[in-house]
Protein backbone atom coordinates (compact mmCIF):
# COMPACT_ATOMS: atom_id res chain seq x y z
CA UNK A 1 0.00 0.00 0.00
CA UNK A 2 1.44 3.52 -1.16
CA UNK A 3 2.07 5.79 1.78
CA UNK A 4 1.68 8.73 -0.71
CA UNK A 5 0.09 9.43 -4.05
CA UNK A 6 2.57 10.93 -6.62
CA UNK A 7 0.99 14.49 -6.11
CA UNK A 8 1.20 13.95 -2.16
CA UNK A 9 5.05 13.53 -3.00
CA UNK A 10 5.63 15.99 -5.10
CA UNK A 11 4.28 18.45 -2.69
CA UNK A 12 6.12 17.14 0.36
CA UNK A 13 9.63 16.87 -1.46
CA UNK A 14 8.67 20.65 -2.59
CA UNK A 15 8.34 21.98 0.93
CA UNK A 16 11.42 19.64 2.39
CA UNK A 17 13.38 21.20 -0.39
CA UNK A 18 12.20 24.85 0.69
CA UNK A 19 12.61 24.19 3.80
CA UNK A 20 16.03 22.61 3.49
CA UNK A 21 17.42 25.94 1.66
CA UNK A 22 16.27 28.06 4.29
CA UNK A 23 17.60 26.60 6.74
CA UNK A 24 21.12 26.64 4.23
CA UNK A 25 20.26 30.34 3.48
CA UNK A 26 20.61 31.13 8.14
CA UNK A 27 23.88 30.26 7.47
CA UNK A 28 24.83 33.24 5.48
CA UNK A 29 22.46 35.34 6.94
CA UNK A 30 23.82 39.07 8.86
CA UNK A 31 22.59 41.09 11.27
CA UNK A 32 21.12 44.85 11.03
CA UNK A 33 19.18 47.66 11.24
CA UNK A 34 17.88 47.16 15.36
CA UNK A 35 20.06 44.29 16.09
CA UNK A 36 22.75 46.64 16.52
CA UNK A 37 20.56 48.77 18.56
CA UNK A 38 19.38 46.79 21.28
CA UNK A 39 23.40 45.66 21.55
CA UNK A 40 24.30 48.48 21.57
CA UNK A 41 21.51 48.92 24.64
CA UNK A 42 23.11 45.96 26.23
CA UNK A 43 26.79 47.11 25.79
CA UNK A 44 26.23 50.23 27.73
CA UNK A 45 23.92 49.77 30.38
CA UNK A 46 23.54 45.97 30.87
CA UNK A 47 20.65 43.63 31.24
CA UNK A 48 18.18 44.86 33.34
CA UNK A 49 19.28 48.85 32.91
CA UNK A 50 18.62 48.04 29.47
CA UNK A 51 15.67 46.25 29.57
CA UNK A 52 13.82 48.87 31.72
CA UNK A 53 14.95 51.52 29.78
CA UNK A 54 13.36 50.19 26.30
CA UNK A 55 10.36 48.90 28.21
CA UNK A 56 10.20 52.80 29.66
CA UNK A 57 10.65 55.07 26.67
CA UNK A 58 10.32 52.96 23.75
CA UNK A 59 7.53 50.03 23.96
CA UNK A 60 6.03 47.72 26.35
CA UNK A 61 7.16 44.33 24.48
CA UNK A 62 8.59 42.06 27.09
CA UNK A 63 9.21 39.05 25.59
CA UNK A 64 10.54 40.68 22.29
CA UNK A 65 12.80 42.60 23.91
CA UNK A 66 13.92 39.54 26.17
CA UNK A 67 14.33 37.67 23.27
CA UNK A 68 16.12 39.85 21.17
CA UNK A 69 18.34 40.19 24.21
CA UNK A 70 19.54 36.67 23.88
CA UNK A 71 21.46 37.93 20.69
CA UNK A 72 25.27 36.63 21.13
CA UNK A 73 25.98 39.96 19.08
CA UNK A 74 27.16 40.87 22.80
CA UNK A 75 29.72 38.62 22.79
CA UNK A 76 30.40 39.47 19.04
CA UNK A 77 29.11 36.29 17.48
CA UNK A 78 27.48 36.61 13.97
CA UNK A 79 27.34 32.21 14.08
CA UNK A 80 25.40 32.82 17.30
CA UNK A 81 23.08 35.33 15.67
CA UNK A 82 22.59 32.62 12.84
CA UNK A 83 21.87 30.13 15.28
CA UNK A 84 19.64 31.99 17.18
CA UNK A 85 17.69 33.21 14.20
CA UNK A 86 17.33 29.86 12.88
CA UNK A 87 16.24 28.67 16.17
CA UNK A 88 13.53 30.59 16.38
CA UNK A 89 12.12 29.75 12.81
CA UNK A 90 12.14 26.00 13.59
CA UNK A 91 10.12 27.08 16.55
CA UNK A 92 7.26 28.51 14.22
CA UNK A 93 7.77 25.22 11.65
CA UNK A 94 7.34 22.87 14.63
CA UNK A 95 4.31 24.95 16.53
CA UNK A 96 2.56 24.57 12.82
CA UNK A 97 3.03 21.06 12.31
CA UNK A 98 1.91 20.67 16.25
CA UNK A 99 -1.22 22.84 15.50
CA UNK A 100 -2.32 20.38 12.47
CA UNK A 101 -1.26 17.46 14.46
CA UNK A 102 -3.36 17.98 17.77
CA UNK A 103 -6.67 19.09 16.34
CA UNK A 104 -7.09 16.86 13.27
CA UNK A 105 -4.84 13.75 15.05
CA UNK A 106 -8.54 12.06 15.86
CA UNK A 107 -10.33 12.42 12.47
CA UNK A 108 -7.48 11.72 9.92
CA UNK A 109 -4.22 9.90 9.93
CA UNK A 110 -1.03 10.98 10.59
CA UNK A 111 0.20 10.47 7.29
CA UNK A 112 -2.46 12.52 5.99
CA UNK A 113 -1.91 15.46 8.49
CA UNK A 114 2.28 15.77 7.28
CA UNK A 115 0.81 15.77 3.85
CA UNK A 116 -1.45 18.90 4.74
CA UNK A 117 1.28 20.40 7.17
CA UNK A 118 3.89 20.62 3.76
CA UNK A 119 1.19 21.89 1.68
CA UNK A 120 0.47 24.72 4.04
CA UNK A 121 4.29 25.17 4.72
CA UNK A 122 5.38 25.21 1.40
CA UNK A 123 2.33 27.67 -0.11
CA UNK A 124 2.89 30.02 3.52
CA UNK A 125 6.63 30.49 3.48
CA UNK A 126 6.26 30.85 -0.42
CA UNK A 127 4.09 33.99 -0.45
CA UNK A 128 4.69 35.21 3.04
CA UNK A 129 4.88 39.27 1.88
CA UNK A 130 7.94 40.04 3.39
CA UNK A 131 10.24 36.22 4.72
CA UNK A 132 13.29 38.52 5.04
CA UNK A 133 11.47 40.25 7.96
CA UNK A 134 9.48 36.83 9.58
CA UNK A 135 12.35 34.64 9.51
CA UNK A 136 16.14 36.40 8.94
CA UNK A 137 15.55 39.01 11.44
CA UNK A 138 15.81 38.77 15.11
CA UNK A 139 14.08 42.26 15.67
CA UNK A 140 11.21 41.35 13.52
CA UNK A 141 11.77 37.48 14.40
CA UNK A 142 11.26 38.23 18.16
CA UNK A 143 8.12 40.16 17.63
CA UNK A 144 6.14 38.73 14.81
CA UNK A 145 7.31 35.22 14.14
CA UNK A 146 7.17 34.30 17.89
CA UNK A 147 3.68 36.18 18.39
CA UNK A 148 2.86 33.93 14.79
CA UNK A 149 3.98 30.87 17.09
CA UNK A 150 2.13 31.39 20.17
CA UNK A 151 -1.11 32.04 18.24
CA UNK A 152 -1.31 28.82 16.91
CA UNK A 153 -0.66 27.60 20.53
CA UNK A 154 -3.69 29.38 21.78
CA UNK A 155 -6.06 28.01 18.98
CA UNK A 156 -5.08 24.75 20.02
CA UNK A 157 -5.18 25.55 23.96
CA UNK A 158 -8.87 26.87 23.14
CA UNK A 159 -9.83 23.68 21.49
CA UNK A 160 -8.51 21.03 23.72
CA UNK A 161 -9.88 23.11 27.01
CA UNK A 162 -13.31 23.38 25.14
CA UNK A 163 -13.56 19.57 25.76
CA UNK A 164 -15.59 18.22 28.31
CA UNK A 165 -12.57 16.09 29.70
CA UNK A 166 -9.74 19.00 30.16
CA UNK A 167 -12.33 21.90 30.86
CA UNK A 168 -10.70 21.50 34.86
CA UNK A 169 -7.28 20.80 34.17
CA UNK A 170 -5.61 23.55 36.09
CA UNK A 171 -2.41 22.94 34.78
CA UNK A 172 -3.42 23.23 31.32
CA UNK A 173 -5.38 26.24 31.75
CA UNK A 174 -2.33 27.71 33.13
CA UNK A 175 -0.20 27.26 30.66
CA UNK A 176 -2.77 28.65 28.47
CA UNK A 177 -2.81 31.54 30.40
CA UNK A 178 1.49 31.96 30.80
CA UNK A 179 1.09 31.96 26.85
CA UNK A 180 -1.66 34.64 26.42
CA UNK A 181 1.05 36.86 28.82
CA UNK A 182 3.48 35.83 26.43
CA UNK A 183 1.69 37.05 23.25
CA UNK A 184 0.98 40.23 24.57
CA UNK A 185 5.06 40.70 25.31
CA UNK A 186 5.65 40.07 21.79
CA UNK A 187 3.43 42.76 19.80
CA UNK A 188 0.44 44.46 19.74
CA UNK A 189 -0.57 42.27 16.92
CA UNK A 190 -0.43 39.26 18.93
CA UNK A 191 -3.25 40.78 20.94
CA UNK A 192 -5.58 41.57 18.78
CA UNK A 193 -5.44 38.34 17.07
CA UNK A 194 -6.04 36.33 20.65
CA UNK A 195 -9.87 37.89 20.53
CA UNK A 196 -10.00 34.81 18.49
CA UNK A 197 -8.67 31.92 20.26
CA UNK A 198 -10.75 33.76 23.62
CA UNK A 199 -14.11 34.21 21.18
CA UNK A 200 -13.68 30.50 19.87
CA UNK A 201 -13.79 29.35 23.79
CA UNK A 202 -16.45 30.98 25.06
CA UNK A 203 -18.86 31.18 22.49
CA UNK A 204 -18.62 27.30 22.40
CA UNK A 205 -19.16 27.33 26.36
CA UNK A 206 -22.41 29.07 25.64
CA UNK A 207 -23.66 27.15 22.96
CA UNK A 208 -23.31 24.02 24.83
CA UNK A 209 -24.88 25.43 27.82
CA UNK A 210 -21.73 24.66 30.13
CA UNK A 211 -20.60 27.25 32.35
CA UNK A 212 -17.44 29.15 32.23
CA UNK A 213 -15.08 27.45 34.07
CA UNK A 214 -12.51 29.96 36.79
CA UNK A 215 -9.84 29.17 34.62
CA UNK A 216 -11.42 31.22 31.65
CA UNK A 217 -11.87 34.08 33.82
CA UNK A 218 -8.20 34.10 35.60
CA UNK A 219 -6.83 33.91 31.69
CA UNK A 220 -9.02 36.56 31.03
CA UNK A 221 -8.03 38.80 33.80
CA UNK A 222 -4.49 37.74 33.70
CA UNK A 223 -4.72 38.95 29.82
CA UNK A 224 -6.61 41.80 30.35
CA UNK A 225 -4.09 43.68 32.77
CA UNK A 226 -0.64 42.05 30.94
CA UNK A 227 -2.54 44.51 27.68
CA UNK A 228 -3.20 47.31 30.11
CA UNK A 229 0.26 47.10 31.32
CA UNK A 230 2.06 47.01 28.07
CA UNK A 231 -0.17 49.52 26.04
CA UNK A 232 0.03 52.35 29.45
CA UNK A 233 3.70 51.68 29.68
CA UNK A 234 5.91 54.92 29.54
CA UNK A 235 7.44 53.51 26.24
CA UNK A 236 4.27 52.71 25.01
CA UNK A 237 2.94 56.26 25.76
CA UNK A 238 5.89 57.94 25.04
CA UNK A 239 6.28 56.16 21.70
CA UNK A 240 2.99 57.17 20.83
CA UNK A 241 3.07 60.84 21.31
CA UNK A 242 6.05 61.35 19.42
CA UNK A 243 4.58 59.64 16.44
CA UNK A 244 3.43 61.94 14.07
CA UNK A 245 0.20 60.71 12.27
CA UNK A 246 -0.74 58.21 15.36
CA UNK A 247 -4.04 58.70 16.73
CA UNK A 248 -6.22 60.42 13.88
CA UNK A 249 -9.34 58.67 12.90
CA UNK A 250 -9.95 59.34 8.99
CA UNK A 251 -6.39 58.53 8.94
CA UNK A 252 -6.92 55.08 10.10
CA UNK A 253 -10.08 54.27 8.33
CA UNK A 254 -8.97 55.90 4.98
CA UNK A 255 -5.43 54.24 5.41
CA UNK A 256 -6.76 51.17 6.93
CA UNK A 257 -9.29 50.31 4.50
CA UNK A 258 -6.68 51.26 1.57
CA UNK A 259 -4.02 48.83 2.93
CA UNK A 260 -6.94 46.30 3.33
CA UNK A 261 -8.11 46.00 -0.26
CA UNK A 262 -4.57 46.76 -1.34
CA UNK A 263 -3.44 43.03 0.63
CA UNK A 264 -6.61 41.45 -0.28
CA UNK A 265 -6.68 42.03 -3.86
CA UNK A 266 -3.00 40.50 -3.92
CA UNK A 267 -3.72 37.68 -2.08
CA UNK A 268 -6.69 36.52 -4.25
CA UNK A 269 -4.59 35.26 -7.15
CA UNK A 270 -3.27 33.10 -4.45
CA UNK A 271 -5.21 31.81 -2.01
CA UNK A 272 -7.62 30.74 -4.88
CA UNK A 273 -5.52 27.73 -5.88
CA UNK A 274 -4.36 27.20 -2.42
CA UNK A 275 -8.18 26.63 -1.87
CA UNK A 276 -8.86 24.58 -5.00
CA UNK A 277 -5.99 22.47 -4.26
CA UNK A 278 -7.10 21.46 -0.25
CA UNK A 279 -10.71 21.23 -1.53
CA UNK A 280 -10.11 18.13 -3.92
CA UNK A 281 -7.35 17.18 -1.91
CA UNK A 282 -8.25 17.05 1.84
CA UNK A 283 -12.10 18.41 1.98
CA UNK A 284 -13.76 14.64 1.46
CA UNK A 285 -10.89 13.49 4.10
CA UNK A 286 -12.00 16.50 6.59
CA UNK A 287 -15.87 15.82 6.51
CA UNK A 288 -16.15 14.34 10.17
CA UNK A 289 -13.91 16.89 11.17
CA UNK A 290 -16.03 19.90 9.47
CA UNK A 291 -19.38 17.93 10.71
CA UNK A 292 -18.16 18.31 14.32
CA UNK A 293 -17.46 22.21 13.85
CA UNK A 294 -20.51 22.58 12.41
CA UNK A 295 -22.74 21.87 15.51
CA UNK A 296 -22.06 24.91 16.64
CA UNK A 297 -23.70 28.15 15.40
CA UNK A 298 -20.91 30.24 14.52
CA UNK A 299 -19.13 27.50 12.81
CA UNK A 300 -20.72 28.41 8.91
CA UNK A 301 -18.56 28.92 6.05
CA UNK A 302 -20.45 32.73 4.97
CA UNK A 303 -19.85 33.49 9.00
CA UNK A 304 -16.17 32.22 8.89
CA UNK A 305 -15.62 34.02 5.45
CA UNK A 306 -17.13 37.30 6.52
CA UNK A 307 -16.43 37.79 9.78
CA UNK A 308 -12.33 37.13 8.91
CA UNK A 309 -12.45 39.55 5.71
CA UNK A 310 -13.98 41.94 8.20
CA UNK A 311 -12.02 41.57 11.34
CA UNK A 312 -8.74 41.96 9.25
CA UNK A 313 -9.90 44.95 7.87
CA UNK A 314 -10.67 45.90 11.26
CA UNK A 315 -6.96 45.01 12.17
CA UNK A 316 -5.86 47.36 9.25
CA UNK A 317 -7.45 50.20 10.90
CA UNK A 318 -6.23 49.89 14.50
CA UNK A 319 -2.77 49.32 13.46
CA UNK A 320 -2.33 52.75 11.55
CA UNK A 321 -4.33 54.28 14.17
CA UNK A 322 -1.94 53.24 16.59
CA UNK A 323 1.20 53.60 14.42
CA UNK A 324 -0.03 56.62 11.76
CA UNK A 325 1.19 54.99 8.82
CA UNK A 326 0.00 51.49 6.79
CA UNK A 327 1.25 48.69 8.48
CA UNK A 328 4.51 47.50 7.23
CA UNK A 329 5.20 44.28 5.74
CA UNK A 330 6.42 42.33 8.89
CA UNK A 331 2.75 42.92 10.25
CA UNK A 332 0.98 41.63 6.96
CA UNK A 333 3.01 38.45 7.64
CA UNK A 334 0.94 36.77 10.57
CA UNK A 335 -1.95 38.54 8.82
CA UNK A 336 -1.77 36.20 5.82
CA UNK A 337 -1.07 33.18 7.66
CA UNK A 338 -4.34 33.90 9.67
CA UNK A 339 -6.49 34.68 6.01
CA UNK A 340 -5.18 31.44 4.86
CA UNK A 341 -5.94 29.25 7.77
CA UNK A 342 -9.76 31.12 7.72
CA UNK A 343 -10.35 30.72 3.82
CA UNK A 344 -9.24 26.85 4.23
CA UNK A 345 -12.03 26.42 7.25
CA UNK A 346 -14.58 28.37 5.26
CA UNK A 347 -13.94 26.23 2.42
CA UNK A 348 -14.21 22.71 4.76
CA UNK A 349 -17.39 24.27 6.25
CA UNK A 350 -18.72 25.14 2.82
CA UNK A 351 -17.91 21.60 1.38
CA UNK A 352 -19.91 20.10 4.54
CA UNK A 353 -23.27 22.66 3.58
CA UNK A 354 -23.35 21.76 0.16
CA UNK A 355 -22.37 17.78 0.43
CA UNK A 356 -24.54 17.17 -2.27
CA UNK A 357 -22.94 19.33 -4.65
CA UNK A 358 -19.10 17.98 -3.95
CA UNK A 359 -20.49 15.11 -3.95
CA UNK A 360 -20.81 15.13 -7.95
CA UNK A 361 -16.78 15.98 -7.73
CA UNK A 362 -15.78 12.04 -6.81
CA UNK A 363 -14.90 9.54 -9.44
CA UNK A 364 -13.58 10.69 -12.65
CA UNK A 365 -14.69 14.31 -12.17
CA UNK A 366 -12.52 14.45 -8.67
CA UNK A 367 -9.70 12.93 -9.98
CA UNK A 368 -9.80 15.71 -12.88
CA UNK A 369 -10.73 18.75 -10.70
CA UNK A 370 -7.96 17.51 -8.62
CA UNK A 371 -5.28 17.45 -11.28
CA UNK A 372 -6.27 20.58 -12.88
CA UNK A 373 -6.07 22.69 -9.30
CA UNK A 374 -2.82 21.14 -8.87
CA UNK A 375 -1.60 22.38 -12.40
CA UNK A 376 -2.93 25.61 -11.51
CA UNK A 377 -0.74 25.89 -8.13
CA UNK A 378 2.32 25.03 -10.50
CA UNK A 379 1.60 27.79 -12.53
CA UNK A 380 1.10 30.66 -10.06
CA UNK A 381 4.49 28.93 -8.46
CA UNK A 382 6.02 29.71 -11.95
CA UNK A 383 4.49 33.29 -12.86
CA UNK A 384 3.78 34.59 -9.72
CA UNK A 385 7.86 35.76 -7.74
CA UNK A 386 7.74 33.87 -4.59
CA UNK A 387 10.36 32.97 -1.67
CA UNK A 388 10.91 29.48 -2.85
CA UNK A 389 12.59 30.50 -6.35
CA UNK A 390 14.30 33.11 -4.47
CA UNK A 391 15.73 30.59 -1.88
CA UNK A 392 16.75 28.18 -4.79
CA UNK A 393 18.41 30.98 -6.73
CA UNK A 394 20.13 32.41 -3.84
CA UNK A 395 21.74 29.07 -3.01
CA UNK A 396 22.49 27.68 -6.43
CA UNK A 397 23.77 30.47 -7.75
CA UNK A 398 26.24 30.97 -4.41
CA UNK A 399 24.86 34.77 -4.48
CA UNK A 400 23.99 33.85 -0.68
CA UNK A 401 27.63 32.15 0.15
CA UNK A 402 28.98 35.33 -1.81
CA UNK A 403 26.86 37.52 0.27
CA UNK A 404 28.16 36.58 3.53
CA UNK A 405 31.74 36.42 2.59
CA UNK A 406 31.70 39.75 1.42
CA UNK A 407 29.89 40.81 4.51
CA UNK A 408 32.81 39.05 6.96
CA UNK A 409 35.62 40.50 4.56
CA UNK A 410 33.73 43.74 5.37
CA UNK A 411 33.39 43.31 9.10
CA UNK A 412 37.58 42.37 9.32
CA UNK A 413 38.43 45.40 7.22
CA UNK A 414 36.26 48.10 9.55
CA UNK A 415 37.91 46.44 12.79
CA UNK A 416 41.48 46.90 11.02
CA UNK A 417 41.12 50.18 10.70
CA UNK A 418 42.22 53.11 12.80
CA UNK A 419 40.28 55.74 12.14
CA UNK A 420 36.85 56.94 14.03
CA UNK A 421 35.13 57.58 10.46
CA UNK A 422 35.69 54.60 8.31
CA UNK A 423 34.24 54.25 4.47
CA UNK A 424 33.74 50.54 3.48
CA UNK A 425 32.78 49.61 -0.50
CA UNK A 426 29.52 47.89 -1.53
CA UNK A 427 28.78 44.50 -1.34
CA UNK A 428 28.05 43.16 -4.97
CA UNK A 429 26.06 40.10 -3.66
CA UNK A 430 23.06 40.38 -3.25
CA UNK A 431 20.72 37.48 -2.15
CA UNK A 432 17.06 38.45 -2.47
CA UNK A 433 15.91 36.77 0.94
CA UNK A 434 19.00 38.06 2.98
CA UNK A 435 20.06 41.55 1.84
CA UNK A 436 19.45 44.61 3.43
CA UNK A 437 21.37 47.81 2.54
CA UNK A 438 23.21 48.47 6.16
CA UNK A 439 25.18 51.81 5.54
CA UNK A 440 24.69 55.11 5.19
CA UNK A 441 26.29 56.89 1.91
CA UNK A 442 26.68 59.59 4.13
CA UNK A 443 29.97 60.66 5.36
CA UNK A 444 29.48 62.42 8.41
CA UNK A 445 27.71 60.22 11.06
CA UNK A 446 23.93 61.39 11.46
CA UNK A 447 23.09 61.49 15.36
CA UNK A 448 19.49 60.92 14.28
CA UNK A 449 20.63 57.50 12.74
CA UNK A 450 20.00 55.79 15.85
CA UNK A 451 20.63 52.16 14.24
CA UNK A 452 23.82 53.33 11.77
CA UNK A 453 25.69 55.02 14.54
CA UNK A 454 25.05 52.00 17.27
CA UNK A 455 26.28 49.76 14.17
CA UNK A 456 29.27 51.89 14.45
CA UNK A 457 29.45 51.75 18.23
CA UNK A 458 29.22 47.96 17.73
CA UNK A 459 32.91 47.63 15.64
CA UNK A 460 34.35 50.85 18.00
CA UNK A 461 33.65 53.58 15.38
CA UNK A 462 31.97 56.78 15.60
CA UNK A 463 30.39 56.13 11.80
CA UNK A 464 30.28 53.80 9.19
CA UNK A 465 29.48 54.96 5.87
CA UNK A 466 29.57 53.15 1.85
CA UNK A 467 31.21 54.13 -0.52
CA UNK A 468 31.11 55.12 -3.68
CA UNK A 469 27.40 54.36 -2.72
CA UNK A 470 25.43 51.63 -4.36
CA UNK A 471 21.95 51.86 -2.74
CA UNK A 472 19.01 51.40 -4.33
CA UNK A 473 17.55 54.20 -6.60
CA UNK A 474 14.33 56.20 -5.38
CA UNK A 475 11.73 55.56 -7.55
CA UNK A 476 8.40 57.49 -7.33
CA UNK A 477 5.82 55.03 -6.42
CA UNK A 478 2.14 55.29 -5.14
CA UNK A 479 2.95 54.54 -1.43
CA UNK A 480 5.78 57.77 -1.77
CA UNK A 481 2.30 59.88 -3.34
CA UNK A 482 0.47 58.60 -0.01
CA UNK A 483 2.79 59.43 2.15
CA UNK A 484 3.08 62.93 0.52
CA UNK A 485 -0.89 62.82 1.16
CA UNK A 486 -1.20 62.28 4.53
CA UNK A 487 1.54 64.66 5.55
CA UNK A 488 -0.44 67.29 3.62
CA UNK A 489 -3.72 66.09 5.42
CA UNK A 490 -2.79 64.06 8.63
CA UNK A 491 -0.09 66.11 9.99
CA UNK A 492 -0.02 66.91 13.68
CA UNK A 493 1.63 70.23 12.86
CA UNK A 494 -0.69 72.59 10.74
CA UNK A 495 1.06 75.20 8.73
Amino acid sequence: MKIWTKIEWAIISAAATLLLLLLILFAYNQPHSDDFSYNYFLQHKGYIPAFTALIGHSGGRFLSTFLIFLSPLKQHSIAGYQWLTAGLFLFFVASFYSFLYLLLRQHIATKTIVFLFALLLLCFLSFVPNLHEFAFWLSAEATYLTAAALWLWAIVFAVLLARPQNTHRWWLWAIATINAILIVGCSELGMMLFAIPLLLFYASQRQMAMPIPKGFWVMLIAFAATVAATVFSGGNMHRHSITPYAGNTLLAFSGGIYSAALWLSNWALLLVPMVCVYLFLFGHRLQGWAAQLARFRFFRAKTIFIGSILYFVAIQILVVWLSGSTPETRVQNILFLYLLLAMLLATQLMMHEQAEFFGMLKGKLHRGFKTLSFIYLICVFVVVPNNAVHALTDVLSGTAARYNQQSQERYQYIRQQQADIVAVPPISARPQLLYFHTLSCQAQPDTQDLPRICLADYFGKKWIYEYPCASEAQQFSIKDMLKAKRQQYFSKQKH
